[in-house]
């Protein structure tokens, strides 16, 4: 018995089933198909550029994270304004804490520095530290077993503390915890808390605590009806503390800074040096704490580091993606993205800024300041040194060279990465710029008169070249030059003054709004490539939708065609049979 090749079974769109060349011995499915491939060749080639697209896609789109992580990493490398000081790493600071005694700084006073705090010494007695004021009723005996009951009469008390006030009522059959939870259940409105303690089978006693410390949180109390609270010892008399009973006074927090006596109602000192939070632990009057304040170097450099990673991660990618053995001129299947013109233009854009000079940083009297990034020792690979050719073009450090400029000219560090931007009127503070702001001398003409700014004029220098009687842009106290310099006039107003602002742009301000504008979401040419290339593959898909639509209808229509022909061909046949057999019959009737 012979198989059936079921790929020479043919069902049409109608559900109609035919075997192809059942009559003429010629599989018309296989000629339709070959026939309709050969058609479809258009639409193939277009698939290829999908997936070459997609490819490319894949890989532009890495490439933005990696930009992206760059970006992040100059963060704080690139002079961002703060009133704090936060986005300024080389602002960071860093606490050294030591006593005259056997007592360990750290058991008496934490402190942790933000970057607004100057750097300098301090020295700091802990005299006396905050408390919550806590007293306690009398110890009041009960039944054993029983619920703590033993209250001597009912009646109305009124207890105050640091939030307000609030009238408490005790009725008849309350126990010790029914006042308990009556007061807790108004401490957000009187600071006060109570609990009970069981200090025997038999004995309970009422404590009374602010909810903070201080003077200014201490309890007090009034017997508006009752007696109730001097029934239970608190009071002496309807207004009166009773002194036997006083736990802890509630005190204030009293410390020496550099000699200086301070209280605070609070263990916490947030307003006492200007960007220095200072916790109070424990008091030992006599004893000395040296607290120093420092710039902390490590956070520079660590971000330096990881700035030169993520700049190697994308150039790495970048070579990788792009690479062509030397030898053979052969590029790699990884090459997806070479001849790419935007990412040409990247690389050539990041490199151009890595390796040039920061803008206007000649501030320092017959010194040579920082300009490139190689005098601190990050510079490129030496052509020829490298043995990997995806790490061309990439970045190296020179710890050693780092580390002596970090510790030696810090500030001239900051300045080679950072946009500056200093004053000689202290009226007048910068609070930002953009990617277009210039490194150049400002000479600011400000009009005021009545407490108000009713115009200002400059002058910007640029390269040596002067430009003089520009229009500033003015909001209230709020100024803005054409090229985006923003700055706030803190005078009285009431006179016109005049102020000069030197700005500096450093390699991270130019690597940082370079980046931002190359990842912008709709502008940037990043962005814009990966956009393009979606957009042709949706051109590409919708081409090869309407060429594949027509095609199944061609091929409908061949298939057609062939049906018919084998049904002619198999009518044919029956005819020839059939006139065969009238031939044999006449044949044997002779």
């Amino acid at each position: 018995m012979s198989g059936v090749n079921l790929n020479n079974i043919y069902v049409g769109e109608n559900g109609r089933i035919q075997l192809s060349g059942g009559s003429s011995n010629i599989d018309f499915v296989d000629v339709v198909d070959k026939m309709i491939a050969a058609r479809r060749i258009p639409a193939d080639s277009l698939e290829k550029r999908i997936e070459s697209n997609d490819d490319k896609l894949t890989a532009l789109k890495d490439l933005q994270n990696l930009m992206g992580t760059l970006k992040d990493s100059m963060a704080n490398l690139y002079g961002a304004t703060s009133f704090d000081k936060s986005k300024n790493i080389f602002e960071s600071k860093q606490i050294y804490a030591s006593t005259d005694s056997s007592t360990t700084a750290g058991e008496l006073i934490g402190i942790t520095a933000s970057n607004a705090a100057a750097t300098g010494s301090y020295s700091f007695e802990v005299d006396q530290i905050a408390t919550k004021h806590k007293l306690s009723s009398d110890t009041i005996g009960v039944a054993a077993g029983a619920d703590v009951t033993g209250i001597a009469g009912t009646g109305q008390f009124t207890i105050t503390g640091g939030t307000g006030s609030s009238q408490i009522t005790v009725s008849a059959g309350d126990t010790l915890q029914d006042i308990r939870d009556k007061i807790n259940n108004l401490k957000d409105s009187t600071g006060v808390q109570a609990s009970v303690v069981k200090v025997s089978p038999t004995e309970s006693t009422l404590i009374f605590t602010s909810t903070a410390e201080g003077e200014e949180n201490r309890i007090s109390f009034s017997d508006d009806s009752g007696a109730v609270l001097q029934n239970l010892g608190v009071l002496s008399d309807p207004t009166t503390i009773n002194a036997a009973n006083v736990i802890d006074d509630g005190n204030n927090a009293l410390i020496k800074l550099d000699g200086v006596a301070v209280t605070r109602s609070s263990n916490e000192f947030s307003d006492l040096v200007d960007g220095l939070n200072i916790s109070l632990y424990d008091a030992e009057p006599g004893t000395k704490i040296k607290i120093e304040v420092e710039q902390d170097l490590n956070q520079a450099k660590t971000a330096i580091v990881d700035f030169v990673d993520a700049y190697n991660a994308v150039q790495s990618f970048i070579n990788e993606k792009t690479f062509v053995d030397p030898t053979t001129g052969e590029a790699s299947e990884d090459s997806v993205l070479l001849g790419n013109s935007t990412v040409k233009s990247i690389e050539a854009a990041l490199q151009q800024i890595a390796g040039s000079f920061a803008k206007g940083v000649t501030d320092r009297t017959d010194k040579d300041d920082y300009s490139v990034l190689a005098e601190i020792g990050v510079d490129f690979i030496a052509y020829g040194t490298n043995q990997d050719p995806l790490l061309n073009n990439t970045l190296q450090i020179d710890e050693t060279k780092l580390n002596e400029a970090l510790l030696n000219e810090p500030n001239e560090v900051m300045e080679l990465f950072l946009f500056r931007g200093k004053s000689d009127n202290s009226d007048l503070t910068m609070t930002g710029f953009d990617g277009k702001t210039n490194a150049a001398t400002y000479s600011f003409n400000i009009n005021a008169s009545g407490g108000v700014v009713n115009g200002v004029t400059y002058d910007i220098t640029v390269d040596g070249v002067t430009t003089t009687g520009k229009n500033a842009t003015v909001s209230g106290n709020s100024i803005t030059t054409a090229d985006g310099l923003r700055l706030f006039y803190s005078g009285d107003g009431m006179a016109s003054t005049t102020a000069t602002v030197d700005t500096s742009v450093g390699i991270g301000s130019q690597l940082y709004f370079e980046l931002d504008s190359i990842l912008k979401d709709e502008e940037g040419s990043l962005s814009q490539e990966i956009t393009a290339l979606e957009t042709q593959n949706t051109s590409y898909q919708d081409k090869i939708d309407r060429i594949d639509e027509r095609l199944a209808s061609q091929r409908e229509n061949l298939m057609d065609r062939f049906i018919n022909m084998e049904t002619a061909l198999a009518r044919m046949k029956n005819i020839q049979s059939s006139l065969d057999e009238l031939m044999a019959a006449g044949k044997d009737n002779n």
